[in-house]
């Protein structure tokens, strides 16, 4: 008899490949998905440990699904009980805890029980081209982990303790994998990573994420690639002018910047000063003008007086950028930060990341208004909104509602943004 599975998924792209990982490797074992834990015999709750309350999310969320599917058999993986099972094993009753990087390792206990281990066996056997590929449910947009681990070490945070230090996929195995996913019919293909603009440099011979670009694109059959998270001091001129001249990766870049005051970015060991950050989005801009520019920001690091909150809400609002991911500060015990002065209380840290959410709903606006009547390129995604529109997400990061029916789903196709609203996008497919 067929066994079904669930997964629960928290936190980065990185998580959503981990996922997708183990989701393909339990399909290949003979289990089958299921839209509901209640139905499924086998629960993965793939957790996130980037701030305190993502730790107390992932645990609530073991929690309940453990009261949705009460006899199911519950996993529980990922950053969270990399760092701290215990926690995860004490908040409810679990079969087995995992931490990052598991996949094969959840497959194989789900299979244990439930399965046929000699289809691992098989696994490890074949050649490397007939593994599972990561399954992603719409099908048309895959996360691929080229790197893993970070070599810097922000005193705020806790991603190196839980994936360590920077490594790399080898190219050859990178384009391999690109091209399975392209022949299985992925459109859009995200490379992710914890710092991904470092990839490379730990390989033997050395290499750069401009050389795998370089490599990647020239795929037959490629649709687009798009890049995840890159800290601003690994996009060089030749970054820049490759993506300005090509159409095969998405015009888009999320950078963090984290704070817009020198005395802030100094205490939390980041790796540049403020202008070298102004240098890197106006280069971009100036390049690449159509191209969607995002950034993470922690709202109340400790010492963050009125002062530094000011010089980081002006800096946002005039510089390039059109979105924000804006996080009050998160004290994780075992960090530098966590043992600074000058802590902000929480409902300032409430109100100045209110204040910063604000403002990057503003910019966002502006930025897509700048494209109404014009024409992107847009991937229809596998998904209908409650307006009976497809989802659609353009090349420069753009998330719209098109007409039509679903011979469009899973299709690059010109699109005329027709209506531009404070909360939403509409576009109309264009004639061909």
């Amino acid at each position: 008899m067929s066994r079904s599975y669930f997964i629960a998924t928290l936190g980065c792209k990185l998580n959503q490949f981990d996922s997708a990982d183990v989701e393909g490797r339990l399909q290949a074992g003979g289990f089958r998905r299921t839209g509901s834990p209640a139905t499924a015999d086998i629960v993965v709750v793939n957790t996130c440990t980037v701030t305190a309350s993502a730790d107390a999310q992932s645990r609530r969320l073991a929690r309940r699904l453990r009261r949705e599917s009460p006899d199911c058999t519950l996993i529980v993986m990922g950053c969270s009980t990399q760092l701290d099972p215990a926690a995860i094993e004490s908040a409810t009753r679990v079969d087995r805890t995992f931490g990052t990087g598991s996949g094969e390792g959840v497959a194989r206990f789900a299979l244990d029980r439930f399965g046929d281990t000699s289809s691992l066996a098989r696994e490890n056997s074949c050649a490397a081209q007939e593994f599972p590929i990561p399954s992603f449910p719409e099908r048309t947009r895959a996360f691929l982990k080229v790197q893993e681990g970070c070599d810097l070490r922000c005193s705020y945070c806790i991603i190196p303790a839980v994936r360590g230090n920077s490594r790399s996929l080898p190219p050859a195995e990178i384009a391999r994998q690109v091209l399975q996913l392209v022949e299985t019919g992925y459109r859009e293909i995200v490379l992710t990573g914890v710092n991904t603009g470092d990839y490379g440099k730990d390989l033997s011979p050395p290499t750069t994420l401009l050389a795998l670009l370089r490599r990647l694109t020239v795929i037959p059959g490629l649709g687009r690639i798009r890049l995840n998270s890159l800290e601003p001091c690994t996009i060089d001129p030749g970054l820049i002018a490759f993506l300005a001249d090509t159409e095969r990766v998405a015009p888009h870049l999320q950078i963090p910047i984290q704070s817009g005051s020198d005395r802030i970015l100094a205490a939390m060991r980041r790796p540049y000063k403020l202008s070298r950050y102004a240098r890197v989005v106006e280069t971009l801009r100036n390049r690449i003008p159509a191209i969607a520019l995002g950034a993470d920001v922690i709202a109340g690091f400790p010492g963050e007086g009125e002062e530094e909150f000011r010089q980081t809400r002006e800096f946002l609002a005039d510089s390039p950028l059109n979105y924000l991911h804006v996080f009050p500060y998160s004290e994780r015990p075992g960090t530098p930060a966590a043992a600074l002065d000058g802590k902000v209380a929480g409902p300032v840290k409430s109100d100045r990341a209110r204040a910063l959410r604000t403002l990057g709903d503003r910019l966002n606006f502006q930025f897509r208004s700048r494209f109404l009547g014009k024409t992107r390129t847009v991937l229809v995604l596998g998904a209908q909104r409650p307006d009976g529109r497809w989802r659609a997400l353009s090349d420069n990061y753009i998330e719209m509602g098109v007409r039509g029916d679903a011979a469009l789903v899973n299709r690059l196709l010109p699109a005329r943004l027709a209506d531009v609203t404070q909360s939403d996008t509409l576009a109309d497919i264009a004639a061909s």
